[in-house]
């Protein structure tokens, strides 16, 4: 996957250190080499950058966070689902990138089954309205496969009819495994999404 990344204001609080890309820039001038770093990927925020899908999740609350700040809102990330395949590396990715992800207030906190997760993952919509919440409102990821939807989608399907915070915002990532790889069964999420935890498609 490769996407083109505009710069739209000041990168937040990007970790120094290994991170640390300032006067890094994602365009190439006619005749004349770009300095590359593999961290371009969730750190470039103009010019052109190349990732994996799995990564592009990983770079989606990044670019959130930083999007929110530039609005005035210190918002976080909340990310919590099942470890299974076919999302399984979803997990490693957010650990192998720890100091990045912590760094812009992403919290990856993995679900002992897939009902745990998506329930964390509802939950942290309350956070604004906690006394002495230091955050104006928090991004909920949940990830699982498709079986796993079925396991979670009494908590899906309430934290979709209760709904989210202005400020707030929830993500459901599920994984299809249509040649029963890692499933009992084939499975693909659409049609169950739709009609029982009524989430947009």
């Amino acid at each position: 996957m490769s996407i083109a990344i505009r710069r739209g204001g000041s990168p937040g609080s990007i970790p120094a250190g290994r991170f640390d890309r300032s006067g890094a820039r994602g365009d190439r001038r006619r005749g004349s080499l770009r300095d590359v770093s593999l961290d371009d990927k969730y750190v470039l925020e103009e010019g052109r950058i190349l990732l994996t899908g799995l990564q592009g999740l990983v770079r989606l609350p990044l670019d959130q966070h930083r999007a929110d700040l530039r609005r005035g809102l210190m918002t976080g990330t909340m990310i919590s689902g099942y470890q299974g395949s076919p999302l399984g590396g979803l997990d490693k990715e957010l650990a192998r990138n720890r100091e990045l992800v912590e760094g812009h207030h992403v919290k990856h906190v993995p679900g002992l089954n897939e009902e745990l997760g998506a329930t964390s993952a509802w939950g942290s919509q309350l956070a604004g309205q906690l006394p002495g919440s230091k955050y104006d409102g928090v991004l909920a990821m949940w990830y699982g496969k498709a079986p796993g939807l079925d396991r979670a989608a009494d908590s899906l399907r309430h934290g979709n009819f209760v709904g989210v915070p202005r400020t707030g915002g929830a993500l459901a990532v599920v994984g299809d495994d249509p040649g029963c790889k890692s499933s009992t069964i084939p499975s693909a999420w659409r049609p169950r999404s739709s009609t029982s935890c009524t989430l947009p498609g």
